[in-house]
């Protein structure tokens, strides 16, 4: 299978990267709802809109994508689609038309398949034209085993009206087919062409919706949960030091002690509480007591505070967040630096700065 290269600021179409983020594991609250969708319609058109940043391409590069498996075969590294259906994706440019589209769903289709994509002329003379085409897309991919075929358009917003008009309502859309159409929300489009995107994608039997905001409670536990999932060891570590700090000063402490934050994260809690006895195997004069949580406290402070301040200075934007807890946790990125990073695109050249 050959990978296309991603041109993602591109003025044209593109076929979004077959390339793997082993990092990347999809939001439940994105994944849940298309999923349940997708395994409920044989053939149906979805709608995800969420701002700049807030990780919409990730979620379709995360579907197309594909790793090694464990007999050397490409697998999909995420479980947003059913087993039995195959994807094809592509992001829009400023520069997008309908021949531009069907174009570069013809390179995705032949990265995805490794074959050729069946003829394409005249896909891109309208909607019924289109659709027939895209017909003949899941037909070849069912050829190969596939139940049916995802067909996922990124940036939507940035699609002009013809384009716009290409696109099959659900009468036309072909047996085997699910369109997943991803956009910025309303304020980020010409009106007009919201307008009839809105008009054509209505909320109804085999049309499905989502939007999703970067302060919504869904997005925010989803970026606390990798937070916490990810910079576990590195809190892990810093309370180890202070732990053994303790008994090599042999400073006074509060004994055993609870801690919600601790309750709140047992597999953390546990680890430490394995940490200590091993700790008291080198140092016996501590042995049989429990771990002293009250000490720890200003370690888990500062863990908090780092929460707040990489929520903040990423403004909730999926992308700077996932690279700010992975500089992080590899060490480029110190604790103590990021509540002085600045925001908005200083940051993004920060971040890149870092490798």
């Amino acid at each position: 299978m050959t990978t296309p290269t991603p041109h993602e600021s591109s003025a044209q179409p593109f076929a979004l990267s077959l390339a793997a983020d082993a990092d990347y594991v999809s939001p439940a609250y994105l994944r849940t709802p298309f999923r349940s969708f997708l395994v409920s319609h044989e053939r149906g058109l979805y709608w995800l809109r969420m701002p700049a940043g807030a990780g919409k391409t990730a979620f379709l590069r995360g579907i197309v994508a594909r790793r090694a498996g464990k007999d050397g075969s490409p697998e999909g590294i995420d479980s947003a689609i059913s087993s039995g259906a195959r994807a094809i994706a592509v992001g829009l440019g400023a520069a997008t038309s309908p021949a531009a589209l069907v174009e570069a769903l013809n390179g995705a289709f032949a990265a995805e398949f490794a074959c050729p994509a069946p003829n394409a002329e005249g896909a891109a003379d309208s909607a019924d034209t289109f659709a027939a085409w895209l017909g003949a897309l899941a037909a070849a991919a069912a050829g190969q085993g596939a139940k049916r075929l995802l067909v996922c358009i990124d940036g939507l917003e940035k699609a002009d009206a013809a384009t716009l008009a290409l696109l099959p309502g659900l009468s036309n859309l072909p047996p085997g087919v699910v369109l997943l159409l991803a956009s910025r929300p309303a304020e980020d489009w010409p009106a007009a062409h919201y307008a009839a995107a809105a008009a054509k994608l209505a909320p109804g039997p085999g049309v499905g919706a989502h939007e999703v905001g970067l302060s919504d409670p869904d997005h925010v536990d989803a970026l606390r949960k990798l937070f916490v999932e990810r910079l576990r060891p590195l809190l892990r570590s810093r309370s180890n030091a202070l732990l053994l700090s303790l008994m090599e000063t042999r400073a006074t402490y509060d004994r055993g002690g609870r801690d919600a934050r601790l309750t709140a994260d047992p597999v953390l809690r546990d680890a430490l509480k394995d940490d200590w006895k091993k700790l008291t195997n080198k140092f016996p004069r501590y042995s049989g007591q429990q771990l002293p949580v009250a000490p720890l406290g200003p370690v888990l402070d500062t863990f908090d505070r780092l929460w707040t301040d990489t929520l903040v200075k990423s403004e909730g934007r999926s992308g700077c967040f996932f690279l700010m807890v992975r500089h992080l946790a590899a060490g480029g990125l110190a604790v103590e630096q990021v509540a002085d990073l600045p925001s908005g695109e200083a940051l993004d050249t920060r971040l890149a700065g870092l490798g």
